[in-house]
């Protein structure tokens, strides 16, 4: 820990002597008071935010900032934004940014839909399928009477023998977050 550190938290405690030169060594022969309490931890706070943004511009972590100073990772991100340090995204990798962001695939389309060279395209069979599953839904018809009209007019769903609630639950509910 730097002097100014050293100082603080023998300051914290008001019955302690500190020397009359400040936190280095030397005969203690001065009284703490309340007033050297708030010099001494302004001094510490101004240390403590140049000391974080240092070790942040090298790339260290909020985390390990925390733990080399001693505080908390709040503290450190607080210190961070009062000296208009602009903060990096999250990254469990943040000091070896060598890979790169990897595309995301569709591995399976929704229904209605079928993948053509990675790319999303309508299905024509599944879209009468899904308007009509749409149109009932809106007219107020259960997640089960649904699957149990399609069955009944012996419409198959693309894998499962027949139509059941929970997949036209989550067909609407996929095609209402739209």
């Amino acid at each position: 820990m730097g002097k100014s550190l050293t100082c603080f938290l023998l300051l914290r405690f008001r019955s302690l002597t500190i020397p009359k030169n400040g936190c280095g060594r030397g005969p203690i022969n001065h009284q703490v008071q309340p007033h050297d309490i708030i010099d001494i931890s302004l001094l510490v706070k101004q240390v403590v935010s140049q000391k974080t943004a240092e070790l942040y511009e090298k790339g260290y972590s909020t985390r390990a900032i925390a733990r080399q100073l001693g505080i908390g990772k709040t503290t450190v991100s607080n210190h961070l934004s009062a000296s208009s340090v602009e903060l990096r995204s999250h990254s469990n990798d943040q000091l070896h940014n060598k890979k790169k962001l990897k595309a995301r695939s569709i591995k399976t389309a929704p229904y209605g839909f079928c993948l053509v060279d990675g790319l999303l395209h309508k299905d024509p069979k599944e879209q009468s399928i899904l308007k009509l599953i749409l149109k009932w839904a809106k007219q107020g018809q259960s997640h089960c009477a649904i699957a149990r009209k399609l069955n009944e007019q012996k419409l198959k769903p693309r894998h499962a023998a027949k139509w059941s609630q929970p997949t036209v639950g989550y067909i609407i509910k996929r095609h209402q977050e739209q």
